[in-house]
């Protein structure tokens, strides 16, 4: 088994650790040493074996419970781990008003920052992704995009109400 996924993993069956993408790779794909270009390519290699992780979200959660501040883990570095909390934060924050003119077929623009909320607020009115997208005047891959994070922003704040922790937006 990989050293990444060792530790506690006790929130992850260990017939689902065996199903990781990573259990072959090597660690230090995850935690990588170097810095510029040699970092870059090693996270991207390191996010495409997460991409289509069988156990991505459960990986997601653990560094999320565990404060992992280092390391790719569920396909985020530490910085992009911090900015899906401010994500988590804004996913409940979309405006009833913006709602309410989107629906009246205003053509409203919306922050990227702001996207998955309303995305994700849209998708469960019962829009498409293309009626999101042409309400937003964006294309379709965009409104793709923001689904995914609004998803892996309910992950995240799903794991720290879990872990008991408040969920604070950064500065």
């Amino acid at each position: 088994m990989n050293p990444h996924l060792t530790g506690d993993t006790r929130h992850i069956p260990h017939n689902e650790t065996a199903r990781a993408a990573c259990t072959d790779a090597d660690p230090a794909l995850f935690f990588p040493s170097v810095q510029g270009s040699a970092y870059n390519e090693l996270v991207e290699n390191a996010k495409t074996l997460c991409a289509d992780c069988a156990i991505r979200r459960e990986c997601l959660a653990r560094a999320i419970r565990h404060s992992e501040t280092e390391g790719i883990w569920g396909g985020f570095t530490g910085r992009e781990r911090r900015s899906l909390r401010d994500h988590a934060h804004r996913l409940h924050m979309v405006s009833p008003q913006l709602i309410t003119d989107l629906r009246a077929g205003l053509r409203v623009p919306v922050p990227a920052k702001e996207r998955p909320g309303v995305v994700s607020r849209l998708l469960g009115l019962g829009w498409s992704e293309n009626q999101i997208a042409e309400a937003l005047g964006v294309a379709p891959f965009a409104v793709q995009i923001a689904r995914r994070l609004a998803e892996d922003a309910a992950a995240y704040r799903a794991a720290e109400q879990q872990a008991g922790r408040p969920l604070a937006l950064t500065a």
